[in-house]
């Protein structure tokens, strides 16, 4: 750069024909004056362009002439006034450095579009979900402009634009191995407004999930004002809260469901929970929590697993029809109905150790078949090996279900270990209850653990639970 503090440079004077022609340049030699004096009355002026050029250029001036002006200074000449006939080119200011975004801007709405052209419009994008360490958005860096040229020839680098920060917002950060790459510093949605980048874990939704929404999928916890529609999917790594009711949907969390509304519909909807549960009340629907659920009226034809405890409170609090079970309780004002309705309530039980037993029990089943026909092949193998009609792929195969035949014990002696062992596990929870405060009609079938009970006649608020392996009323209400 021309240092603009330095000392202003002297004035270049050349004489010539009766005229003086002073040329004066700036301290940045950004521009230059001439001033024409006459020296001689008996002398006409007679330069041309081109002289004045070259008067000028022996003061060093070689840049940024401006011929026009010299033109008409050659014809029409002006004395003792100092005209700008040079200036140089000052340099430019580059951009400054920006950003580019790492992902599509949420609420584009765009549905996705298979490989087979089927386009999936329950699937519109809604929500962007980061993961930590994503990246979000990397710094476009500063440019440096154009350079410019003094009026003596010097060549003045050009200006680098300002070096503007990253769009760093709520839960991102600037990476440690790049200084021009902002990252997530946990899960949630990214949302891009006044200018940042953030993360939020909790994501509000104002409408009812369905057409306009598409499926969600969100790695926090999801806040819905409105209610879930017929076939579409909720998914959130946290936790769920509805405010309206639920039709035939999947609702799937990662913490506790929370619906404000009821969920009903013609049994293809499902609630699944790793902690609890809380609804209004459910129709042919199925719930199921890994800990508790929370049901504040009826539950109608409806399929219901809890890990710990069913709970149901108040005069609406009625189990009709379908499935009720819990590991360890189930609290309720009424089971069944005067028209005898048929309704299955237990504890103690699991459907997930059943199960295991169940698919045991079909590796049983297998294995008996596998060792029916490994001693059929043994014994055809047997009696060519007795008439030393053997051939070397047939001595292999013999050699391999000779293994296999030892093996099979082992195998069912582990499969009915385990059996037992699940059968144990069902057995043991001997502390298991069924409470109803108000009625037990005919129909229902009380369960706890692998034992069954039949109501027949009506019964009154009471405690049912397990002494001496027989389901028993254990207190009254």
């Amino acid at each position: 750069m021309i240092n603009v503090d330095q000392k202003k440079p002297a004035p270049h004077k050349i004489q010539k024909e009766g005229f003086a022609f002073t040329v004066m340049i700036s301290p940045d030699e950004m521009s230059a004056h001439l001033t024409i004096d006459q020296t001689s009355e008996d002398t006409a002026f007679d330069f041309s362009k081109e002289a004045l050029i070259e008067i000028i250029s022996q003061a060093g001036v070689v840049y940024g002439l401006n011929e026009g002006r010299l033109e008409k200074l050659a014809t029409e000449l002006m004395l003792n006034k100092p005209i700008e006939v040079a200036r140089g080119k000052s340099p430019e200011r580059g951009q400054d450095s920006g950003f580019e975004l790492l992902f599509t801007i949420a609420g584009s709405k765009a549905p996705v579009v298979g490989e087979d052209g089927y386009i999936d419009y329950k699937n519109l994008n809604l929500i962007n979900n980061a993961t930590v360490g994503q990246p979000l958005a990397k710094r476009i860096a500063a440019t440096v402009g154009e350079p410019g040229k003094s009026i003596t020839g010097k060549e003045i680098p050009g200006i680098k634009g300002k070096d503007r920060a990253l769009p760093k917002g709520k839960n991102t950060e600037i990476s440690s191995d790049n200084a021009n790459l902002l990252v997530a510093t946990r899960e949630g949605a990214i949302t891009f407004a006044n200018n940042l980048v953030s993360i939020d874990n909790i994501y509000k939704l104002k409408d009812n999930v369905g057409t306009a929404t598409g499926n969600i999928d969100f790695v926090g916890s999801l806040l819905i004002s409105g209610g879930v529609t017929s076939g579409f999917k909720v998914k959130a790594a946290g936790n769920i809260e509805i405010g309206k009711n639920i039709e035939d949907a999947e609702v799937i969390s990662g913490g506790s469901v929370v619906a404000k509304g009821g969920f009903v519909g013609s049994g293809k909807g499902i609630i699944l929970a790793k902690e609890d549960v809380f609804v209004k009340y459910v129709e042919n629907q199925q719930i199921e929590a890994g800990h508790d659920v929370n049901i504040g009226g009826g539950a109608m034809n409806a399929s219901i697993v809890a890990g710990n405890a069913v709970y149901q409170k108040g005069l609406k609090a009625v189990i009709v029809g379908g499935s009720v079970t819990a590991h360890n309780l189930i609290e309720t004002n009424t089971i069944g109905s005067e028209m005898g309705t048929p309704t299955l309530v237990r504890v103690g039980y699991s459907p997930a150790i059943m199960r295991a037993i169940q698919e045991l029990e079909a590796k049983l089943k297998q294995l008996e078949k596998d060792e029916s026909k490994i001693k059929q092949a043994l014994y055809s193998l047997v009696r060519l090996e007795l008439d030393n009609r053997l051939s070397p792929k047939q001595k292999e195969a013999l050699e391999q279900l000779r293994a296999h035949s030892l093996e099979i014990p082992n195998l069912r002696k582990s499969y009915e270990d385990q059996k037992q062992e699940f059968l144990g596990k069902l057995r043991e929870n001997k502390t298991a209850k069924i409470t109803v405060k108000g009625r037990v009609y005919p129909g229902t079938i009380i369960q706890v653990g692998l034992l069954k009970k039949e109501i027949n006649k009506l019964i009154g608020s009471c405690n049912f639970g397990v002494m001496h392996d027989q389901i028993v009323i254990i207190s009254r209400n």
